[in-house]
C-alpha cells in the first residue's frame, strides 16, 4: 500500500512540475512579447506576431536543415509580402531563434488569443508548409511538426491534409509524367484537396468544391491587400485544378 501512494505522489509531482514550467513559458513568451509592443519610439519598433511567425520558421528549419539557403530566401519573400511595413529585424532574431529553445505549446497559445479567427490561423500552416517544402518533398520530421502545430491552433486534421496536397499537387505537376500511377496519384491528391473520400458522390464533390470557393476565392481578400490576393489566386488555381480532375472523371 504504501508503495502505491509512493507511486502516485511520484506521479503528482512531475504533473505539477511541467504544469510551474508550461506557465513559466507562457510568462516568459509573454512578457517579451509585452516588451516588444511597449518599445520606447527611438528604437525601431517590434512585431510580436511576425516575432511568432520566426519563432515557428525557425522551428521547422530545425527539423531539416538542408536546402538552407532556399529557406532562408523563401523567408524573406513572404515575410518582404506578408509584413511590408516592418522594420523589425529579421535576421537577427531569426539567428537567435535557431539557437534559443521554442515551445510550440507556448506560441500557439499566444497566436490563438491573437487570431482568434480559423482563416487567420490557416495562414500559419500554409507559411511553414510551404517552407518544409521548399526542397520539393517534406520529411517525416516535418509532417510531425506540421500536424503538432495544427493540432495547437485547433485546426483540424482535414485542414492540414489539404494544404499538404495542395503543395504536393504542385509539386507533382513539375514532374510532368503521365504514366498510370502518377494520374492516380493525382487524383488521389484532388480528392485530398477536395476534403472528400474517393468514394464522393458527384454532388458531394460539388459540395465541397463551393465551400472551398467561399473560403478561398481571391475576391474574399480583396479588402487585404494585393500580396493576400495573389497568394490566395496561386491558392486557388490548385482547388480549382482538384475540382476539374474529378469532375472529368466523372464524366
Amino acid at each position: 500500500m504504501m508503495t502505491i501512494f509512493f507511486y502516485l505522489f511520484l506521479v503528482l509531482v512531475v504533473v505539477f512540475i511541467q504544469v510551474l514550467d508550461n506557465i513559466k513559458n507562457d510568462r516568459a513568451w509573454d512578457h517579451n512579447l509585452m516588451m516588444n509592443e511597449q518599445q520606447i519610439k527611438q528604437e525601431p519598433p517590434h512585431d510580436p506576431l511576425l516575432e511568432a511567425y520566426i519563432s515557428l520558421g525557425a522551428l521547422m528549419v530545425r527539423k531539416d536543415s538542408s536546402s538552407y539557403r532556399e529557406k532562408i530566401l523563401y523567408l524573406n519573400s513572404y515575410f518582404a509580402r506578408h509584413f511590408p511595413h516592418s522594420h523589425y529585424d529579421f535576421g537577427r532574431s531569426f539567428t537567435a531563434s535557431l539557437k534559443r529553445p521554442i515551445h510550440p505549446r507556448t506560441v500557439s497559445k499566444w497566436l490563438r488569443r491573437k487570431l482568434p479567427q480559423r482563416e487567420q490561423r490557416l495562414q500559419i500552416m500554409y507559411f511553414l508548409a510551404g517552407l518544409s517544402n521548399v526542397d520539393g518533398a517534406m520529411n517525416q520530421r516535418e509532417i510531425a511538426l506540421l500536424k503538432e502545430i495544427n493540432e495547437l491552433l485547433k485546426l483540424s486534421a482535414e485542414d492540414l491534409d489539404r494544404i499538404i496536397a495542395i503543395y504536393t499537387q504542385q509539386q507533382e505537376r513539375t514532374k510532368s509524367s503521365d504514366s498510370p500511377s502518377s494520374r492516380i496519384a493525382t487524383v488521389k491528391l484532388a480528392y485530398r484537396i477536395m476534403g472528400v473520400s474517393e468514394n464522393a458522390s458527384k454532388d458531394e464533390i460539388k459540395k465541397a468544391y463551393r465551400r472551398l470557393v467561399k473560403l478561398h476565392h481571391p475576391d474574399v481578400f480583396a479588402t487585404k491587400g494585393k500580396e493576400h490576393q495573389e497568394i490566395a489566386a496561386k491558392r486557388f488555381i490548385e482547388i480549382q485544378k482538384a475540382y476539374e480532375i474529378l469532375e472529368a472523371r466523372e464524366k
